[in-house]
């Protein structure tokens, strides 16, 4: 890590910092709120015992956290650059923590930051009647994310204006639950990054690598390669 000596007194720097054989990592992080009351807050579920049911899992709500911390913190890194804190040279990295609503927040078949960056949208499976074979299976495309007023586009890593970022480090962790079994550690390459950080380079559980295809991007988990998506 630099050292508190070596960091910058006056206009700030990005909240940690790794060197490797002389060359810089940055890392900004934040753990986004659960948001204003609205149709766009993450809501927590009432407890059964307490009169309340079964409602549906917050996704898009969710989703919207995490794009919006995204953009906040891009925004911050393209402000380091601009002033020179950050150099060309500088891998970028954007840590997210879900620990506030990660509970409510499934890690399978994707984690949600993948449904964030990429216009990855709900799972579907095509069975056979006849036989029970299944035919196919996927996610179906999903540019944006609806909210009151506008939508907000969820192609960041397939846009050129975001390639200052190397890729996002992605955590459900926290106080109640430290496991990362349940809640595995995972990083997500930028395709377009102008400087990439390495495969395998860190601890991640999960690592996904995003590739074109012939009539799109293939998404895959480095770490466990069966894993599989696909964003048209």
């Amino acid at each position: 890590m630099l050292p508190v000596v070596d960091r910058q007194r006056d206009g700030g720097q990005p909240d940690l910092c790794v060197l490797e054989d002389g060359h810089r990592i940055w890392i900004e992080a934040i753990a986004p709120e659960e948001g204003a009351p609205g149709p766009d807050q993450i809501v927590r579920p009432i407890p059964m015992n307490e009169g309340g049911g079964l409602i549906a899992a917050p996704i898009r709500q969710a989703q919207l956290r995490t794009s919006g911390a995204f953009w906040t913190k891009a925004q911050r890194i393209a402000h380091y650059i601009e002033q020179g804190v950050v150099t060309p040279d500088d891998t970028r990295i954007i840590a997210i923590s879900a620990s506030r609503f990660g509970v409510y927040v499934a890690e399978q078949p994707l984690p949600l930051i993948m449904s964030t960056l990429f216009p990855v949208g709900d799972a579907y499976i095509t069975v056979d009647r006849e036989t029970g074979n299944v035919l196919d299976e996927g996610f179906h495309a999903a540019p944006v994310i609806q909210r009151e007023g506008n939508p907000i586009p969820r192609t960041a890593f397939l846009d050129e204006r975001f390639a200052n970022i190397s890729g996002v480090i992605w955590s459900r962790v926290g106080l109640g639950n430290l496991s990362r079994r349940t809640r595995p550690l995972t990083y997500v390459h930028n395709p377009l990054a102008e400087v990439p950080l390495p495969m395998n380079w860190g601890v991640w559980d999960r690592e996904f690598v995003t590739v074109r295809s012939d009539d799109g991007w293939e998404a895959n988990d480095i770490l466990v390669p069966t894993r599989t998506t696909e964003a048209q």
